[in-house]
Parts: C-alpha cells; sequence; structure tokens
C-alpha cells in the first residue's frame, strides 16, 4: 500500500511561532517557495527535506506526515517490570558469558572479603542467579543463596541451571521491595539493578534492613559513559568511536523521565555513605574484553558487543531515528548516532580480521552494615 505524503510544514511553521519569510531566511529560500510548500503546489528539494527537519527537530517521515509528530512524548521502555525482563533470558545469557572473570570472585571472597566460613547470601533482582553460580563455586561449603526476582522465566531457567551444577539455591518470585523476611543475610548484594530499576537509595535501604550488622552489601552496576568510551577497534578513528553523539541528553531524559540512572554505579558509594555504610570500598571489574578473528567465538561476541552497546538495529533508519528521538535526542543527534552504529558495523563487515578491545566499565561497591 502506498503512503500519501502529506507536508506538515505549515503545522510546524505555526506550532514554532515563526513566519514564512523567517523560516525562508533560516533554510535559504524564498518565502515564496514556502507559501508553494505549505499550500502543496509544489515539493521541496530532496535536499532540503534534512535542513528543514533538522530545523524543526522532527523525522523526515514525520515532516512528510508519513508518521504522527509526537509532541514531546518520552517514550518509557518499562525495565522495571517483569513483562521487559521476561523476553530477555538470551540477552542476560550472552552478557554473563563476558561480562566478568570468575576468579576475581574467587580474589574478593578469599583475599578481600576474607570469607571463610559458611554464609548467606541474598540476590535482590537475581535475574536466572548467575551471580550466585559464580560465587557458590568459591564461598565456603554449607553457604546459601537466595535471589528474588520478579521474571518467572528468568527464575525458571534459573533452577534448571543450578540443579544441573547440583548446586543448592532458593528462588523467590517477587517484586524485591514486596520481599519480607525475618531473616538477616552475610552478604545482601545486586547487579544491574540501580541502572534499570532506578530509586537507589530505597534499594540499599532495602538490602540495608536485610543484612545483618557487621554484613556486607554489595552492588555491581556498569557505568554508560566508561563503556561508550571502552570500545577501540583497529584501523577506526577512536575518536569518532568514542563520540557521545547525544547519548548524554538520551541519559538524562531517561533519568528524569523513567528513573533509570546511567550514572548509577558511580553514585553507588555516596549512596551508601548516606544511608550510614561503613568501610566503602569501590573496585573495578578486571574483565576486559580482546577480540581476534583467531578466536573461536570471534563473531558471536562481536555480535554481542554491538547489540549491547545497541549499534546495530533490525528497524529502519526513520524507525530508529524516531525512538532515538523520543528518548532525549535531537533529529540531528539520533541520525549521527545511527550513522556510527552504520559506519561500525560496516567496517566490521569489511575489514573481518579487525581486532577489538572491549572495556565495559562495571564498578563493584561495597562496604559493611
Amino acid at each position: 500500500m502506498q503512503k500519501i505524503v502529506n507536508l506538515q510544514l505549515a503545522y510546524l511553521r505555526k506550532r514554532k511561532g515563526i513566519t514564512q519569510q523567517a523560516l525562508a531566511e533560516i533554510v535559504g529560500t524564498s518565502y515564496q517557495n514556502i507559501s508553494k510548500w505549505e499550500n502543496g503546489i509544489t515539493m521541496p528539494d530532496i535536499t532540503m527535506l534534512p535542513v528543514l527537519s533538522d530545523y524543526f527537530d522532527v523525522t523526515t517521515d514525520q515532516l512528510l506526515g508519513l508518521t504522527a509528530i509526537q509532541e514531546n512524548v518520552y517514550l518509557e521502555e518499562k525495565t522495571d517490570t517483569d513483562e521487559f525482563w521476561n523476553e530477555k533470558l538470551s540477552f542476560l545469557i550472552r552478557q554473563e558469558e563476558i561480562s566478568r572473570n570468575d576468579d576475581y570472585f574467587e580474589f574478593l571472597i578469599k583475599n578481600v572479603w576474607k570469607i571463610n566460613e559458611p554464609i548467606d547470601v541474598l540476590d535482590l533482582g537475581c535475574g536466572y542467579g548467575y551471580i550466585g553460580l559464580s560465587l557458590l563455586k568459591y564461598l565456603p561449603k554449607g553457604s546459601t543463596y537466595t535471589g528474588v526476582d520478579f521474571s518467572e522465566n528468568l527464575l525458571q531457567y534459573g533452577k534448571k541451571l543450578f540443579q544441573e551444577n547440583q548446586l543448592p539455591v532458593t528462588f523467590i518470585q517477587e517484586d524485591l521491595f514486596n520481599y519480607k523476611t525475618k531473616k538477616k543475610y552475610d552478604i545482601a548484594l545486586c547487579q544491574g539493578v540501580f541502572r534499570h530499576y532506578g530509586t537507589s537509595e530505597a534499594i540499599l535501604k532495602k538490602m540495608y534492613e536485610l543484612t545483618k550488622k557487621g554484613g556486607l552489601i554489595l552492588s555491581m552496576d556498569i557505568n554508560r559513559e566508561i563503556e561508550l568510551d571502552g570500545i577501540y577497534i583497529d584501523g577506526m578513528d577512536y575518536d569518532k568511536l568514542c563520540s557521545r553523539n547525544g547519548c548524554r541528553r538520551h541519559w538524562l531524559a531517561e533519568y528524569k523521565n523513567g528513573d533509570r540512572d546511567y550514572a548509577a554505579a558511580m553514585r553507588s558509594a555516596h549512596r551508601m555513605y548516606q544511608l550510614g555504610i561503613k568501610n566503602i570500598e569501590v573496585r573495578l571489574n578486571d574483565k576486559v574484553s580482546f577480540f581476534s578473528p583467531d578466536q573461536t567465538d570471534y563473531d558471536k561476541n562481536i555480535s554481542n558487543m554491538m547489540e549491547f552497546n545497541a549499534l546495530w538495529y533490525k528497524e529502519s533508519e526513520q524507525e530508529v531515528i524516531e525512538r532515538l528521538m523520543n528518548h532525549g535526542m535531537t533529529r540531528r543527534e539520533a541520525l549521527s548516532y545511527y550513522q556510527r552504529g552504520q559506519e561500525i558495523n560496516d567496517f566490521l563487515k569489511n575489514n573481518p580480521k579487525a581486532t577489538v578491545t572491549w572495556l565495559r566499565g562495571k564498578l563493584i561497591t561495597f562496604g559493611r552494615k
């Protein structure tokens, strides 16, 4: 079915409160052309469409009337719901495969936290319990792991995984704020929850309440700015790889409208201090990935890196730009971000032997009650 063009120029001009003459001077044409375009006598030249779209901060499809113009609507991703995470099992599994070196947990347990007696661990927003699988390998025998999450799909997969590894586990399907128990734990932890759930202060208070006196409170989160700067592809311009392309505006929109804190990892220690947690330390996870074509999982790792950094898309260019604009970016920023992803994609396709370094910037913050 052919889409009908219905140029929205008059509406956008009046909404902005400028005259035809003023618009003509801004975009470099005559007011007579503006009048003809608005009255449907002629259409702007194709080279003029991005100029007009940039000025009015709409997509070209919105300018042409092919999609509706959003009136400053922020489209929340609802990452604090079970509906969202029920569909993310595959994503989480692949993320964990490249997120850390397990032997660093062994170092933390034995040399930093000095745990030599069985302990009880609580994981709020546990997903399928991936942290528990790592911890129980190194914790003293007799230690217990309890995971709380609202996603039925993730918990079902976790139960199967723990059974296969013959490890004890207690999973509870519940929103972490609604979880109630008289039991106190030696460690209360969460990973990636502050970034997606928001309200980190309230989550920390919940962890604090559920921890024994002297117990460990632990959070692990990725800092988005470090992650964005943490990609190096040999043969590409590093400055271009690190360009923000409106990401800060996007993150601030998420923080303001959806309570998703892009800097939650950096703020965690300060939130703990304000809560009265003692002996606070922050460590950078030791995992830095290096991908080279001689590795058997090279293609999979490259694909994961691109997906986790939102650098490839299933949607069309217009759909991507519209979505990014509805998450805080200007049209120009959204287009630049999209083009950056396409450029990286094209480079990797044309250079199948390219080597890549990827630092994710996961901070491990912990202290004692």
